[in-house]
């Protein structure tokens, strides 16, 4: 089964130390021994976003981030394994669980 694992903190990847950049690495190793990543990708900083919206028929578009807020999404894995508890078990070990929050989310199928 597919999961997403989304990742907030207030640091981005520009942010991390040597030290932290290396337990990501270590963590990224460990990971794709134990389940199949599908795609995994650290984001921009959300100040540099663009949010789209559509209200009749216009395109309007939006610098930065859509809330105001000190944690943003600076990343996210894509999974795919046993179930729910394994995801679980993965995103405890993420090294942003330490300071921040990891999101799991089933992926629906639609096709």
């Amino acid at each position: 089964m597919k999961y997403v694992l989304l990742f907030f903190n207030e640091k981005t990847a520009r942010d991390l130390t040597p030290a932290e950049h290396d337990s990501w690495v270590a963590f990224q190793d460990q990971a794709r021994r134990d389940v199949t990543e599908v795609a995994a990708q650290a984001l921009e900083p959300a100040a540099t976003a663009t949010v789209v919206t559509v209200r009749d028929g216009k395109r309007l578009t939006m610098d930065g981030p859509f809330v105001e807020t000190k944690e943003q999404l600076g990343g996210f894995f894509l999974i795919d394994c046993e179930n729910l508890e394994a995801a679980l078990a993965l995103a405890a070990r993420v090294p942003i669980a330490r300071t921040g929050h990891v999101e799991v989310r089933a992926v629906y199928e639609v096709y």
